[in-house]
Order: structure tokens, then C-alpha cells, then sequence
């Protein structure tokens, strides 16, 4: 676990490997940075599981708490073939967390909103919240803003800790 007092975030980081856990420290880190760089009281806890079992590269929750979230990303997903019919590998592991890291900024930002599974709320251009809860995945509005920034949040992530 990882407490920064100066800003009060806490990084809790558990499950798989230590590389792994290593990693998804600094993916983390530079998420809150360039994503929530005004926040300073952030509670994020990490699992490194098996969520593909349940067709899940990884998730992410609002644990209705003040400013505590929980992602869980597939421990298996780092490793190259490991997994079959699957696309893994480190840039998969980086992109995935980048993904779900970018719903913890959309929950901290109240730009989105479960209070349950049957209300699902985005807050609109017009500062409306509304129900997306009977929305095809795939069309769902933090779904598509996740999926637009995510490859572009790793490459920057890849391109800072390759130099």
C-alpha cells in the first residue's frame, strides 16, 4: 500500500505478480496525473485477478465512499500468449488500466453516475443527467469516451517511462 500524506492518495495494489504490481503502480500514478491532476484525495484499490473468466478484461466501481474506487484488471494479462484468442501482452495490461482508470476520473468528476444497475447516468453537454442503463454497450457514453482516450493515455504512459 502506498500513502502519499502530501496529497492524500492512497494506492492500494493487490493480486498477481510483483512486476505486475509494480507496473500498475506507475500506470496509476501517471493516470492521476495527467486525468485528476487537481484531485488530492483519491482511495484507489487494485486487484490483479482473473476477470476474463468473467469475459472481463477489467472493471471498474465507484465504491460510494468519498473518493474511493476499485479496478480490477486480469493478472493474466501482461504475458504474451498466454491466453488464448485474447489480446495480451504489457501494451494490453497499460491500455486496459488507462481504460479504467479513465471511469475513475468519469466517477471522481461526477461526469458519471450508478447509484444501482438500473441507473446509469451521464452528465450531458447540457449539465443534465441522464439514464443510459438499457444502452447497448458499445454506445454508451463513458464507454466511448474511455475507449477514445485510452490507446492515446498508454502510448503517452509508454512513451514517458521508455525514455
Amino acid at each position: 500500500m502506498l500513502l502519499d500524506v502530501s496529497t492524500l492518495i492512497i494506492l492500494d495494489i493487490t493480486g498477481g505478480i510483483k512486476r505486475d504490481r509494480i507496473l500498475a503502480e506507475k500506470v496509476i500514478k501517471f493516470c492521476i496525473k495527467k486525468l485528476l491532476p487537481r484531485h488530492r484525495n483519491l482511495d484507489i484499490t487494485c486487484t490483479l485477478s482473473d476477470t476474463l473468466k468473467d469475459g472481463l478484461y477489467g472493471w471498474c466501481i465507484d465504491s460510494y465512499e468519498k473518493k474511493t474506487y476499485e479496478i480490477g484488471i486480469d493478472k493474466r494479462l501482461s504475458r504474451d500468449g498466454i491466453i488464448e484468442n485474447v489480446d495480451d501482452g504489457i501494451d494490453a495490461f497499460i491500455t486496459t488500466i488507462c481504460h479504467e482508470m479513465i471511469h475513475v476520473m468519469q466517477y471522481a468528476t461526477k461526469k458519471y453516475v450508478q447509484p444501482s444497475a438500473s441507473y446509469q447516468m451521464w452528465k450531458c453537454k447540457d449539465s443534465k443527467y441522464r439514464n443510459y442503463a438499457r444502452t447497448d454497450y458499445n454506445k454508451q457514453p463513458w464507454e466511448t469516451q474511455a475507449y477514445a482516450m485510452e490507446d492515446a493515455l498508454a502510448e503517452e504512459f509508454i512513451e514517458t517511462y521508455n525514455e
